[in-house]
This record gives structure tokens, C-alpha cells and sequence, in this order.
């Protein structure tokens, strides 16, 4: 199913979008959705969820900059063995969704200019 994302004002189009996983206790089936704006969302991927989703995710790419810049010294300057430290963190943490992690470190290295392979994305 693809999504919408013109819903999506002002985030990229490359923040993932992924509902919650939830779960409702009782005997008779039942679906958990977010209502906003009269419209159904599943839970995580309301227009103003995703928004403050995105914020919280690019703050932590504004302090994940500096942060790497101070860690690189303690991986004797290996900046693939650095983001992959800090990608480890980030979902020890649970802050975030894993992809909005994944996202996390790959905006981190764009923006340090660091190459990115995705072997820096193993657990």
C-alpha cells in the first residue's frame, strides 16, 4: 500500500512513515486508528504524528553532528565504526522508530559529508 505523503507538509519525502504496531484487549475484533481532521489514520501516521515525528528526528540529526565530530576521536578517526556506535545507541535508546534510526545516521553522515554504506546499519 503506498502512501500519501502530500499529508505530509514539511517533512521529506524520505522520513519513513510506519504505523504503530497496537493491540486492544477483548473478545470482539477491533481496529486502532488515530482520528484526525475527520479522516482515519493507523496509529503513527496522522499528518501531525508523523509531524512531530520528523521534528524530534531532525533534532536528533542536529545533535548527532557534533556529537560524531567529538566521537570520532575514540574510533582512532573510523567514521563508518563511529555512525555505526551511534546507530547502535540511538536504538538501545528506543527514542524512535528503527527505521526513523536508520534515517537518523544516514542524514548524520549526509550532513557531516562521511560516506554511508548500509553495513553501518547492522545491530
Amino acid at each position: 500500500m503506498s502512501i500519501d505523503r502530500s499529508i505530509y507538509s514539511g517533512v521529506p519525502a524520505d522520513f519513513p512513515v510506519a504505523a504503530i504496531p497496537s493491540a486492544l484487549s477483548g473478545a470482539h475484533p477491533k481496529m486502532s486508528l488515530t482520528e484526525e481532521d475527520g479522516k482515519f489514520y493507523a496509529p503513527g501516521t496522522s499528518p501531525s504524528e508523523v509531524a512531530t515525528a520528523f521534528e524530534v528526528c531532525e533534532d536528533l540529526v542536529v545533535q548527532m553532528v557534533p556529537y560524531c565530530e567529538r566521537k570520532l576521536a575514540a574510533f582512532q578517526g573510523d567514521q563508518e565504526a563511529t555512525l555505526r556506535a551511534v546507530f547502535r545507541s540511538l536504538l538501545s535508546k528506543k527514542w524512535c522508530t528503527d527505521l526513523q534510526s536508520e534515517w537518523i545516521v544516514q542524514k548524520t553522515a549526509e550532513r557531516l559529508g562521511w560516506p554511508f554504506s548500509q553495513s553501518i546499519l547492522v545491530p
